[in-house]
């Protein structure tokens, strides 16, 4: 009897499960952080995939004309599509955050200009109106809010729009606090007014952090823009002299105005992508 029961279960359990499909890691990254719709995400694969193939046969065939070598042109082709196609999945995430993080720059003030609306007697809908009278990037999404709300949908709804569009823990605190003051009408503001408070002190502590750093940066790139080419320099000299060791003038042209730019200017771009958003402006 037992054995029937159990039978029958099982039987049970895999006919429901037929009819599911199997996720990709792919998908399971990219739906996890929010960043696209199913279908948004499919479209996305495949064309992804075509740039990607099409990227890996056009620097297989160059690989294969300079190295005249099938094996390892195939393998640099396959490499290059692989990256190109990881690459271009990846690239919604990173203007998610980057966006995410424009809007939590601008969050503090608006926020406070959002609790003195509402501290004279405003409405919500109101107050988020004349508050995102300021420019920036919260008052575009929170404009956003708005035509959504006058398109139909509920304050809570167009919170939650606002939810999907950008991946910050700050923004869903924010999102959840004006729901509750929009859902019981009450005009404490002490919420927003302690968000904004914690953002602006995380601003503070985040520029601390990178003053110290900067001084590493700084450092790092006077020996890289000016301590290494002229140890470069006289080492070719020197070294000229008791070691098998020659540099033609076309090399030593390449390394002087090609690869020391190329290794400053990588620098640099590591440092601005180090530096808090908030002090680009």
């Amino acid at each position: 009897m037992k054995k029937e029961i159990i039978r029958e279960k099982l039987i049970e359990i895999t006919r429901s499960t037929k009819g599911i499909r199997k996720i990709s890691i792919i998908e399971k990254v990219l739906q996890k952080k929010g960043a696209m719709r199913e279908k948004e995400l499919e479209k996305l694969k495949k064309e992804s995939l075509k740039k990607g193939i099409l990227i890996g046969i056009v620097v297989s065939l160059a690989a294969g004309f300079i190295t005249k070598n099938i094996l390892l042109s195939f393998g640099i082709g396959a490499a290059s599509c692989c990256a190109v196609f990881a690459a271009l999945l990846q690239a919604p995430l990173a203007k998610k955050r980057v966006y995410s993080k424009k809007v939590e720059m601008d969050l503090p003030f608006f926020l406070m200009r959002l609790a003195t609306e509402l501290r004279i007697g405003k409405n919500i809908s109101k107050a988020i109106k004349d508050s995102c009278k300021e420019e920036g990037f919260a008052s575009k999404e929170f404009e956003i809010v708005l035509r959504d709300m006058n398109k139909g949908a509920s304050f809570s709804e167009a919170l939650s729009g606002m939810n999907e569009r950008l991946s910050s823990h700050s923004i869903r605190r924010v999102a959840s606090n004006l729901g509750n003051l929009g859902a019981h009408g009450t005009k404490d503001t002490s919420g927003i007014k302690k968000i904004a408070e914690d953002l602006l002190a995380r601003q503070r502590i985040e520029s601390k952090e990178f003053s110290g750093k900067m001084v590493v940066y700084s450092l790092v790139f006077i020996a890289v823009s000016a301590i290494v080419p002229a140890m470069f320099q006289s080492f070719t000299l020197i070294g000229s002299y008791f070691m098998n060791l020659s540099f033609n003038a076309q090399e030593a042209l390449i390394i002087s105005v090609i690869v020391f730019p190329a290794i400053d200017m990588a620098v640099l771009a590591l440092i601005n992508s180090k530096t808090p958003l908030f002090l680009r402006q």
